[in-house]
């Protein structure tokens, strides 16, 4: 793979980003990658537990709620991700209750969430380049092209500079 991934965006994102990070009003443990996918659910549609805590940190736990935003869609919406969407079947609160659920429970404010949603999207840009330059660039072994092209596909999707998140939380 030669001449880079070709991202335009990624590093402007990366400093707008930089530029109005929000006063952090607490620390707390950050999973880093919360979403429905790494939770086990009861029987009762409660969450049982919270898996793959390999990359959690300490931070502003609005990034999880964040990253949480970029992987929940709710019915009727366009998926911003290609992966199966359960969150937009009948049964799952929308994103709207999510973030509202969350405000009551924590007491946090929430007003700088698009700025935690654009900060997920970004992240998750370079975490599939990633993937992406490892696959590309045969250090995963042999891997059908198919696959490396829809990881492709995603990362063009997630790196488009016009994101609505990004636009909001970095104007």
């Amino acid at each position: 793979m030669k001449g880079g991934l070709d991202l335009p965006g990624v590093e402007k994102v990366a400093k707008l980003l930089a530029e109005r990070i929000p006063a952090q009003v607490g620390t707390a443990i950050v999973h880093s990658d919360y979403r429905l996918d790494n939770c086990m659910l009861a029987s009762d549609g409660t969450v049982a537990a919270v898996l793959d805590w390999e990359i959690c940190t300490l931070g502003d736990p609005m990034a999880d709620l964040g990253l949480l935003c970029v992987y929940w869609t709710d019915p009727g919406d366009d998926a911003e991700l290609p992966q199966a969407t359960p969150t937009a079947l009948e049964g799952f609160p929308t994103k709207a209750e999510i973030i509202e659920r969350y405000a009551a429970a924590s007491g946090r404010d929430i007003s700088e969430l698009d700025h935690y949603i654009a900060f997920g999207f970004w992240k998750l840009t370079c975490i599939i380049a990633g993937v992406y330059a490892r696959y590309a660039g045969g250090a995963m072994g042999e891997v059908p092209e198919e696959q490396v092209s829809s990881f492709r596909r995603m990362l063009d999707m997630l790196a488009l500079p016009h994101r609505k998140q990004a636009a909001g939380a970095l104007s």
